[in-house]
């Protein structure tokens, strides 16, 4: 009887769930990065050898240099460098290529866990006195934070934070998926929400701005202003896809001052913020374009900081956020002094009342 009910009732007696992710990279059909392939990379970075990486992660020695073969094949260029001489070949190295594969495969297993796992929450019964947060990516970090100070001031309401892109959460609210409050920087989410009907009239409110920054690696090319991007040592600049709310203010800021094509013909379009850092950090990119908050808890060089037009993060209530107390106290705080400091010191900008 128990499980009838779990079918009949998908959302009830769900407190159990959990939920498994297999992520792999194809290139031409021929596997190139996994799990394992990406736990042996990491295993040669730290031991700068096969044969030690191999005994790390408990293969064989043929077997761990048949899959350097296969991930370098398929790569296009080498990932792992080898040299002669040596115990069993010598020694193993990660190209700056590898490397840069490592940090993103690593970024998106985790991103794709995380997305997963607050998704997940949205399949199981709602627990009573729950506030569901639907939360812009690039406002993750700091909402983290936001919650535990808010926990200290009303430490009986529990806040549950939903985070991906924007428009994938504005998709899921469209769909029916309960959230009480909606956090981003891309307004055409929130027109497209309050279109719908799925937001409350008159919740809106301002909770931080941003700006954009160039970030470089620590030993690189001088650049101290947007028309350095277009000097002779700059090959490579990391842009966030234009589809993407960093993407459309970075050509917002380029394009006015002449830049955009120069940019275009020299950039690494990647799919997110959390990408265009790791490209830089990983050495696969000279310059990236990222939010001021984002470049603030890098470890790169900030070269300079853009002022393009206002990036605006908003918080607004759904109808169903609307009725419960709880989220309106959440609202408020979010607009609160003691909220507004966090943002500061998470890199954010705030504007006086």
């Amino acid at each position: 009887m128990a499980d009838t009910q779990k079918a009949d009732n998908p959302r009830s007696d769900s407190g159990d769930w959990s939920v498994g992710v297999r992520l792999w990279v194809e290139s031409g059909g021929q596997p190139l990065l996994g799990p394992g392939r990406l736990e042996l990379l990491e295993a040669i970075d730290r031991g700068h050898s096969i044969s030690a990486a191999a005994r790390a992660v408990g293969m064989s020695y043929r077997r761990a240099w048949l899959l350097i073969d296969g991930m370098n094949k398929a790569a296009g260029s080498e990932l792992v460098s080898t040299r002669t001489g040596g115990k069993r070949g010598g020694g193993a190295r990660l190209t700056e290529r590898g490397h840069f594969a490592v940090t993103v495969f690593r970024g998106l297993l985790d991103h794709v866990r995380r997305v997963a796992e607050s998704t997940l929450h949205w399949l199981t019964e709602p627990e009573a006195g729950t506030i569901h947060v639907a939360c812009a990516t690039s406002l993750e970090g700091v909402l983290r934070q936001l919650i535990v100070d808010f926990a200290s001031l009303e430490p009986g309401v529990c806040v549950r934070a939903i985070t991906g892109a924007s428009d994938e959460l504005s998709a899921h609210l469209l769909a029916g998926a309960p959230a009480d409050l909606f956090l981003t920087a891309d307004a055409r989410q929130l027109d497209r929400l309050r279109e719908a009907g799925i937001l409350a009239p008159e919740s809106e409110a301002t909770v931080a701005h941003n700006s954009l920054a160039a970030i470089g690696p620590k030993q690189g090319p001088p650049v101290r202003a947007a028309s350095d991007l277009g000097g002779p040592r700059i090959h490579r600049i990391a842009v966030a896809d234009p589809g993407c709310p960093l993407g459309a203010y970075t050509r917002a800021y380029l394009e006015p001052l002449g830049l955009w094509e120069t940019v275009r013909q020299r950039a690494v379009v990647l799919d997110n913020p959390a990408v265009v850092t790791a490209a830089v950090r990983a050495g696969m990119a000279d310059v990236g374009l990222v939010y001021l908050s984002d470049a603030a808890a890098s470890d790169c060089r900030v070269l300079f900081r853009a002022h393009p037009a206002d990036i605006r993060y908003a918080a607004a209530l759904t109808r169903r956020g609307a009725e419960k107390p709880a989220a309106k106290a959440l609202l408020g705080f979010l607009t609160s002094r003691t909220a507004r400091q966090r943002f500061q010191r998470c890199g954010f900008l705030v504007k006086a009342d």
